[in-house]
């Protein structure tokens, strides 16, 4: 009997641990949103610019600039970081490894965030919203010859399914929580239709092959999808290759990843959260990152000596401004500093377990996905500033319109994370 009230007291105390997001909030929260409302607002401002004026008030100018720039380079970052936290939680499903149950869900939430800034950056760079919904109405005629209908299309499938599922992986916890908070009590009533006692069985076997799914399309978008875009273009130099499936889908991997731990380790300093979320998770999933990030290095090396040995004379030109032009100094930057220097201490924390720590591993995951994000810049623009066609080649320096609402797509996607954050759980209440 003193072991099962010792054992609810202890399930009580752990619960409210849990769900310390959604009982205390400090002054610096009012003042981090706010500053993010301020980055948000600036970036409405510069979108209202660009939509009243147009595209051209940026630097994608056609020759000399680069068409899709920094819009289309941040689509492809958002629609890789997505893929992290479905992985992670599709392995726990589907491999039972239970260890990720802590981070499952905040993978899952940052999938959902990812691939709705993923649609605005599309959006974005459509210049006019209309024409997504001129996509939308005349899909089967366009979806053969647009690239971005396919993009379209297997965004708004993953972010049904992924959603789906946080829903369903959830519904237990929102019981509890519209228990606990009845001033929210009918976001959570809402949020619990269908609800009946005893559904567990029925809801895991759903997440079960929704698992199944999800990392099918996870194949699908970035092993798949993207790639295509780029590596069918015959006309672009650079982009024309077999090496594209694999190249994208081990960059979504890896830059997913380090998302994970880079939020993982925010939210367990934060919140406190030391004894729910293990050391072992970051030890593992930081192995896991070093590897995968030193692999695409290889990767990156296999696509230049393709472009160098005895390449078409566009490819040649691209991957000189890489690794000789004007771009060189920022790209040697971002392979040596933001790649092999992060993945090699990774590696080296593996090999020696006395020199691991959290915060490295933390903000080494943050310097890969700054480095990743670069990386998309440097597969969009050099092949755009350097077409096959003898039109003149020029430079591109995105305008402030395009800084401003690049760092405002950003501050929107960490707002609804925080917002989250404050309204449902965050981790697993029912277990660990």
């Amino acid at each position: 009997m003193l072991q099962r009230v010792a054992r609810a007291q202890g399930h009580n105390e752990r619960i409210e641990q849990l769900l310390r997001p959604m009982l205390q909030t400090s002054p610096l929260f009012y003042v981090f949103c706010g500053i993010l409302l301020t980055i948000i607002i600036w970036f409405a401002y510069a979108w209202y610019i660009q939509l009243t004026h147009g595209l051209g008030v940026t630097a994608m100018r056609t020759p000399v600039g680069a068409a899709w720039g920094v819009y289309i380079a941040s689509f492809v970052f958002f629609a890789s970081m997505a893929h992290g936290g479905m992985a992670v939680s599709a392995s726990v499903r589907l491999l039972k490894l239970r260890r990720l149950l802590p981070v499952a869900r905040m993978g899952e939430v940052l999938t959902a965030v990812c691939l709705m800034m993923a649609g605005l950056s599309i959006v974005i760079d459509m210049g006019r919203p209309d024409r997504a919904f001129s996509m939308l109405f005349y899909w089967p005629q366009r979806v053969v010859s647009s690239p971005l209908s396919w993009d379209m299309t297997v965004i708004i499938l993953y972010f049904t399914l992924s959603a789906s599922y946080l829903w369903l992986t959830m519904r237990s916890d929102l019981l509890h929580c519209e228990k606990r908070f009845s001033r929210r009590g009918i976001i959570y009533r809402l949020l619990l239709i269908g609800y009946q006692p005893g559904e567990k069985e029925r809801v895991d076997r759903l997440a079960w092959w929704l698992s199944i799914a999800i990392v099918f399309l996870i194949v699908m978008l970035s092993g798949g999808v993207i790639p295509w875009i780029f590596g069918l273009m015959s006309s672009r130099p650079g982009w024309f290759s077999a090496l594209a499936g694999p190249y994208f889908l081990t960059a979504a991997i890896a830059s997913s990843i380090a998302a994970v731990i880079l939020v993982a380790g925010i939210l367990r300093k934060v919140y406190h959260w030391q004894e729910h979320i293990d050391p072992a998770i970051f030890k593992g999933l930081s192995v896991f990152l070093g590897v995968v990030s030193l692999f695409y290095m290889y990767l990156t090396y296999a696509e230049q000596i393709t472009m160098r040995y005895a390449a078409p004379e566009a490819e040649t030109m691209v991957s000189e401004m890489l690794l000789q032009g004007e771009l060189a100094p920022l790209y040697w930057g971002m392979l040596i500093l933001g790649f092999i220097v992060p993945s090699l201490m990774l590696i080296i924390q593996a090999m020696r377990p006395g020199w691991f720590s959290i915060t490295r591993t933390v903000l080494a995951s943050g310097v890969i996905i700054a480095a990743f994000w670069l990386k998309r810049f440097f597969i969009v623009v050099p092949s755009l500033l350097r077409p096959l066609l003898p039109f003149p080649t020029g430079t591109y320096q995105p305008t402030w319109i395009e800084w401003s609402i690049l760092a405002g797509t950003f501050a929107i996607a960490v707002l609804i994370y925080t917002l989250y954050l404050k309204i449902l759980p965050i981790m697993e209440l029912g277990e660990e």
